[in-house]
């Protein structure tokens, strides 16, 4: 009996002990934005990342309604086929990727579903990586943008 209980306690342990070998990535998960120039938290997404590419996307999850937005529920201001789209599930960050440390981000696009421009951005992590600054500037253009992104 002793012998089947270790058997199966060292199973069990050899199974978890690739899943504790995993490295953490404080990106993916879900992480409120908030635009800095207002200080007005306009949506929650999701980070995701492609196993095969490396590349971080995100999806928004819930839009809150900023002053002057009319309807929060799709985006008017969008180009293209994303024109009046519900915002809910839209893929809002593209091709960012991981810059040395894994405190640093880089050749991320982001839309802004509140203007419908798209930004370049860049982002780091703070310390605790909880909290992640943001800094876009717009294709073709001289507009930037800084967020704070807040993980929980």
């Amino acid at each position: 009996m002793n012998i089947k209980f270790l058997g199966v306690i060292t199973l069990f342990l050899g199974l978890i002990n690739p899943v504790a070998a995993m490295p953490f990535d404080p990106l993916i998960g879900t992480w409120r934005v908030i635009d800095d120039r207002t200080g007005y938290y306009i949506s929650e997404i999701v980070i995701r990342k492609n196993s095969k590419t490396q590349q971080y996307s995100a999806v928004v999850t819930k839009s809150r309604q900023a002053p002057g937005v009319e309807n929060p529920d799709v985006c008017g201001k969008c180009p293209g086929v994303l024109k009046d789209q519900p915002i809910f599930g839209m893929e809002v960050l593209k091709g960012m990727v991981v810059n040395g440390s894994n405190t640093q981000f880089n050749k991320g696009v982001w839309l802004n579903t509140q203007d419908g421009r798209t930004y370049d951005i860049e982002a780091r992590l703070n310390d605790s990586r909880d909290q992640m600054k943001v800094f876009g500037k717009v294709k073709n253009g001289n507009t930037t943008s800084a967020m704070t992104w807040k993980k929980f």
